[in-house]
């Protein structure tokens, strides 16, 4: 499993929910957890050995959680890479992601990419070197072999389509 956005949502839910799956019945997955801008929670992760705590708070009390479910946290601006690979390897079998509504670069009027958004100005000069969320989706899928061209689930319910990248179909 591959998720773009390692940032506290994801590392108290999503994390926890995937850690309590492979404490069900474990295999051999896990979350490889891409922060695309911030190099400080790969870093901590990684001296970690992935392992972080969650607490839960509740009236009857609080209750500390080890979460194991981060097998490899990587960052945009120092793996680009070896994300864009992992988006094209098909033993890479879900993508999900928890970036907030701004980092998508989507137009709210029109609901279609906003050509003026900072990510999405630099992926369109330069897709093969992407920096946005809709950027390293694009570029990943489209580097795969066969391509990918089926839906792939994805954690907001969304289904993406990737295209292949022309100057008139972004």
């Amino acid at each position: 499993m591959l998720h773009i956005g390692l940032g506290a949502f994801h590392r108290a839910h999503q994390a926890v929910y995937t850690d309590a799956a492979l404490g069900a019945e474990f295999g051999d997955w896990g979350i490889v957890g891409v922060s695309l801008r911030s190099v400080d929670i790969v870093h901590d992760l990684a001296a970690q050995d992935g392992l972080y705590s969650v607490v839960a708070r509740s009236a009857a009390g609080d209750n500390a959680q080890v979460v194991g479910s981060v097998v490899k946290g990587l960052s945009g601006t120092e793996n680009q890479a070896e994300i864009l690979a992992l988006l094209a390897d098909p033993a890479i079998r879900v993508v999900t992601i928890t970036v907030t509504e701004k980092a998508y670069g989507i137009d709210p009027v029109s609901g279609g990419l906003d050509r003026n958004h900072p990510s999405v100005k630099a992926d369109l000069a330069d897709p093969t070197s992407p920096t946005g969320v809709i950027g390293y989706l694009v570029e990943g899928f489209r580097a795969a072999t066969p391509p990918v061209w089926h839906p792939l689930p994805c954690s907001a319910a969304t289904t993406f389509r990737p295209m292949a990248v022309s100057s008139g179909n972004w």
